[in-house]
């Protein structure tokens, strides 16, 4: 007779592995919408980057272009301009703010401007080509320059050195004794003759020389000195205080010969 089969007697689960089997969560296979989630989110903040990105991009070419076409500023260190810029430095540390407008070379449009006596300018330090100084223009092409200080003047000689005008010596608008004045430079053509304010402490072109125009970025058309004290570049020094300063005869710019 053939085997009988095995009897299979169902086991009944206990009260707490029933509780178990109700708690845990079903756990549902991943779907198509799970996978594909991820996408639009990677999408938007590729779109995100993207648009920063090009507000930061648009951002520096404005801040460039007004820099260049419209005005700049910038702190200035040193006292050389005192008291019209930077007064107190010194004293306190407190430094001027000055906004400056770019000088466009060889442009004539309604923003530019032309050098007029009287200005400070920026320009790169002929001495100190990575450097920028700030001065007052006080004499322009073809004017008659006559300093009373500065490394230009040879002591021994008591007069001028290294820089023949083809001028003679004495000159009928000397104002000092004997009708004679130390020295004279006349600005040559394309140049400007630029001092500090406190000609006591600057380096200027009693030392260097004429500037050339080419070396002129800007001109300063305002100063802040804090809150609520933005004031223009007019002179500032006492009558007392500017008879330090070279005088200037004024004459007449002329395109030397080999240009034209």
């Amino acid at each position: 007779m053939p085997p009988k089969p095995r009897i299979r007697v169902p086991v009944r689960a206990t009260p707490a592995a029933r509780g178990r089997a109700a708690q845990s969560p079903p756990s549902n296979p991943p779907t198509l919408a799970s996978q594909t989630s991820t996408t639009p989110r990677t999408a938007s903040t590729v779109r995100t980057i993207a648009r920063y990105g090009f507000y930061g991009v648009t951002g520096v070419c404005m801040g460039l272009s007004i820099r260049d076409n419209l005005f700049d500023f910038d702190k200035v260190s040193g006292a050389s301009m005192a008291p019209t810029i930077n007064p107190t430095v010194h004293e306190t540390g407190r430094r001027d703010v000055v906004f400056v407008r770019p000088y466009l070379h060889g442009r004539n449009s309604n923003n530019t401007w032309d050098i007029e006596r009287g200005d400070v300018v920026t320009f790169w330090k002929p001495h100190k080509p990575e450097e920028v100084g700030l001065k007052r223009v006080i004499a322009l092409e073809g004017d008659t320059v006559y300093p009373k200080s500065g490394s230009l003047l040879n002591a021994a000689a008591n007069r001028l050195a290294g820089m023949p005008d083809g001028l003679a010596d004495s000159d009928p608008d000397s104002i000092l004794s004997g009708r004679e004045e130390k020295g004279k430079v006349v600005v040559p053509y394309g140049h400007v003759w630029v001092e500090g304010d406190n000609w006591r402490s600057s380096l200027d072109s009693r030392d260097i020389g004429p500037i050339s125009k080419s070396l002129v970025m800007g001109k300063v058309f305002k100063v802040w000195r804090g809150w609520g004290e933005l004031r223009g570049t007019e002179d500032s020094r006492t009558r007392k205080e500017k008879e330090g300063a070279s005088r200037v005869k004024e004459g007449q710019c002329e395109v030397p010969g080999v240009f034209l």
